[in-house]
C-alpha cells in the first residue's frame, strides 16, 4: 500500500502555526508585515519551543535564524501578491 503524504506533512509546529495565521491572509489588503507581526504573537508559544530546540546553537546563528524565518514570511506574502497581480494582468490583456 503506497501512502502519499500532502505538502504539510511534515511542517514543525511553529511552521504550521505561521502558515496557518499568514496564507489566508494573502489575498488580504492587510500589510504583510502587520500579517506576519500578528502570527508571531498567536504563534508565540510554537515559537518559543522552537527557540529551545536552538539553545546549544551560537547567538549569531540563533538571530539570524530568527531574522530568516521572520522575513521569509514577509517576503512570501509579497511574492504572492505580485504573483497575483501580474497573473490577473495577463488574463485581463
Amino acid at each position: 500500500m503506497t501512502a502519499i503524504a500532502d505538502d504539510r506533512s511534515f511542517e514543525t509546529p511553529e511552521v504550521k502555526c505561521l502558515n496557518h495565521h499568514t496564507i489566508p491572509f494573502i489575498k488580504s489588503d492587510i500589510q504583510p508585515k502587520k500579517i506576519v507581526d500578528e502570527a508571531y504573537v498567536i504563534c508565540k508559544s510554537e515559537l518559543e519551543e522552537w527557540k529551545k530546540t536552538q539553545e546549544p546553537l551560537p547567538a549569531e546563528m540563533k538571530q539570524r535564524m530568527h531574522k530568516e524565518l521572520y522575513d521569509f514570511y514577509i517576503r512570501m506574502i509579497e511574492k504572492r501578491r505580485d504573483y497575483e497581480t501580474s497573473k490577473s494582468a495577463e488574463v485581463t490583456h
